[in-house]
C-alpha cells in the first residue's frame, strides 16, 4: 500500500521503506509478548464499551463546562482531589489518568502507585471522581 500511495520507486526511498517496515515489525513483536496474548482478547469486547461510556461522559461534561464558562464566575470552585484507583496494572492507571484528562473540566496532575491527583473545575466534579465510578469502569476493563 505504501508503494502504491507513495508513487516513488527510487532506490533510497525503497531502502528506507524496507528499513521502516522491518523496524515496525520488530517493535510490534517486542510489544506482543506471548504471555500477554490472552489479555488482548479480553480487551476486544471490554474496551469499546468503555470508549462509548467515556464518549458519553465527555459530551455531558462538555455541556457542564460550557454552562460554567457562560454562567456566573461564582460557579467555579477549582479543587485538587486525590483519587484511589482500584487498578492493578500500569495499563489501568494510565487509562484512568488519560480518561480523567480527556473529560472536560478535569486534569490528571500526578500518578503515584495507585493514587491519582487531579484538578477539577468544580467541587461536584471532584466528588464524582472521589466516588470512583470512572475508576470502577477502568478496573472492569483491566485484563489483570
Amino acid at each position: 500500500m505504501w508503494l502504491l500511495w507513495g508513487g516513488l520507486y527510487k532506490t533510497p526511498v525503497l531502502q528506507l521503506g524496507i528499513v521502516s517496515c522491518v523496524l515496525v515489525v520488530w517493535l510490534t513483536y517486542r510489544m506482543a509478548l506471548p504471555d500477554q496474548q490472552e489479555h488482548r482478547l479480553a480487551l476486544l469486547y471490554r474496551v469499546p464499551l468503555y470508549w462509548l461510556w467515556l464518549l458519553w461522559e465527555m459530551v455531558v461534561t462538555n455541556v457542564q463546562v460550557l454552562r460554567l464558562v457562560l454562567g456566573p464566575r461564582s460557579a467555579l470552585s477549582p479543587t485538587i482531589v486525590e483519587v484511589d484507583a482500584s487498578a492493578s496494572s500500569k495499563f489501568a492507571l494510565t487509562l484512568l489518568g488519560n480518561s480523567i484528562t480527556l473529560t472536560p473540566g478535569t486534569l490528571t496532575i500526578n500518578i503515584d502507585d495507585t493514587r491519582l491527583t487531579a484538578h477539577c473545575l468544580t467541587r461536584a466534579a471532584a466528588k464524582d471522581l472521589r466516588d470512583g465510578a470512572m475508576a470502577r469502569r477502568v478496573a472492569a476493563v483491566d485484563p489483570d
